[in-house]
């Protein structure tokens, strides 16, 4: 009885701060965290880069990056369930819906271990044909194919669910959940890669070490921890599906926005390897892992804000909704600012970090300088998008999350590589940004607008 008690009042406090504190305070004490997290991230995600072009060689970063589109894929299915059920999470907690919230958890786990089967025994049994799709070339193969048989072998474990522990208000635990596992994984690549001499087979199986111990961590968060805040059951799993629905339609345009960048990655690298060869692809896939780290700190800002718009939306403070979306696109746009500077003044030598190759370095720095200038329009264009997700406007965040690497990039790249060539492709990423920014600044207007 107690322990019911003492449930149901720290679901209410948790429940309560996000429409109680101050909005400045509670960005920071929503998106720091998250912030963290997603840095830890991709500080693996470097580290693991670096000891394979370090440790086994350039030709596995390249094997490494032509591989990541079926990664991102597997990460767009999480984030479809995680952004989509964190919506409906932070929006029935502001309705004091405790039950929904239950059965978007219980629904979720279960959907996603069903789905990360089928990509499991799809992605085994096509591998080859799909890496010929995603750009491989001979020399790059056998890397790629050794690396995503591991990562599609523990595809079950890819994910510890940190967006719905952050929008049931755990946002420092939903921080470990990233931040521990990848402490593991960090120490466990050098140890596998160079003391067992495992090559781009070590890096891969410390990510999947990695992913089992995160998922560890959301099953005791949810599910048998003394302190958890609800009680999820047996019953809670039962596909309910009206709200398997809602938390797929809200998290589709996560998915697109991923399977965007998926798409054209794959584009990419194409058209590198008919214009670049190894040595493009390569750096680029050097370069796609300096520049996702710049932009994750945007993911972190934009996870953390999420459940503050979502619980603010349903209990229809819309005053607090607007000084969330204004005080984010301004810390976005300073962010965008500082990191173009700091690309302007020093990307050869965070290239050189990665790499000894002298002709690596000057291409990695050159596309560093390019890309670093739409990191501002790409901050605001995410955070407005995600308004629209989480209020459950899902046509109008659809439409968005395709405008920045599908309807804008993807034209923008074969255009400008057939007008001219290499520099082309660099050059249609900040262009992509400018033009997806200024869309949904006219959107998240009149959105704003109409809620006044």
């Amino acid at each position: 009885m107690v322990k019911g008690r003492d449930r149901k009042q720290n679901m209410a406090e948790k429940e309560t701060f996000l429409g109680t504190e101050p909005v400045g305070r509670l960005i920071r004490k929503m998106a720091l965290p998250s912030i963290v997290g997603v840095l830890a991230y991709n500080i693996y995600n470097l580290a693991d880069t670096f000891f394979i072009a370090r440790g086994v060689g350039t030709e596995a970063a390249g094997g490494l990056a032509v591989s990541f589109p079926l990664f991102v894929f597997l990460s767009a299915v999480t984030t479809t369930l995680g952004s989509g059920a964190a919506s409906v999470i932070s929006r029935a907690l502001g309705e004091k819906d405790g039950e929904r919230v239950s059965r978007a958890v219980g629904n979720s786990f279960a959907f996603f271990l069903a789905v990360a089967l089928l990509v499991t025994v799809f992605g085994l049994l096509f591998l080859d044909p799909l890496l010929y799709l995603m750009g491989v070339t001979p020399s790059l193969l056998p890397y790629a194919r050794t690396y995503l048989r591991i990562i599609l072998l523990g595809a079950v474990t890819c994910t510890g669910f940190s967006t719905l522990i952050r929008a049931d208000g755990s946002s420092l635990y939903a921080m470990c959940i990233w931040v521990i596992p990848l402490s593991i994984n960090m120490v466990l690549d050098p140890v596998l890669i160079f003391g067992f001499d495992m090559g781009i087979a070590g890096a891969a199986i410390g990510t999947v070490a990695a992913q089992c111990v995160s998922m560890g961590m959301s099953v005791w968060y949810f599910f048998l921890s003394p302190k958890r805040t609800r009680k999820i059951r047996l019953r809670h799993f039962r596909p309910d599906f009206p709200l398997l629905r809602e938390i797929l339609l809200t998290g589709l345009p996560s998915f697109l926005q991923t399977m965007g960048y998926s798409i054209a990655m794959v584009v990419v690298n194409r058209l590198l390897r008919e214009q670049g060869g190894d040595l493009a692809i390569s750096t680029y896939g050097i370069v796609s892992k300096i520049w996702t780290f710049l932009g994750l700190c945007v993911t972190g800002l934009v996870q953390g804000v999420q459940p503050i718009v979502g619980y603010n939306f349903g209990e229809k403070k819309f005053g607090r909704v607007r000084e969330t979306m204004r005080k984010s696109c301004g810390i976005l746009g300073c962010y965008g600012i500082g990191a173009f500077l700091l690309m302007l003044l020093g990307a050869p030598l965070i290239t050189g970090i990665f790499t000894s190759d002298e002709a690596v370095i000057g291409m990695g720095g050159h596309i560093l300088r390019i890309f670093a200038a739409g990191t501002a329009f790409s901050g605001i264009q995410a955070v407005q998008t995600m308004y629209f997700q989480a209020v459950g406007k899902k046509k109008t965040a659809l439409f968005l999350s395709l405008c920045g690497n599908v309807l804008c990039l993807i034209p923008l790249l074969t255009l400008l590589s057939g007008w001219m060539g290499l520099d082309g492709i660099w050059y249609a990423f900040p262009l992509a940004n400018v033009t997806a920014a200024a869309i949904s600044t006219l959107f998240i207007r009149r959105a704003l607008s109409s809620n006044s």
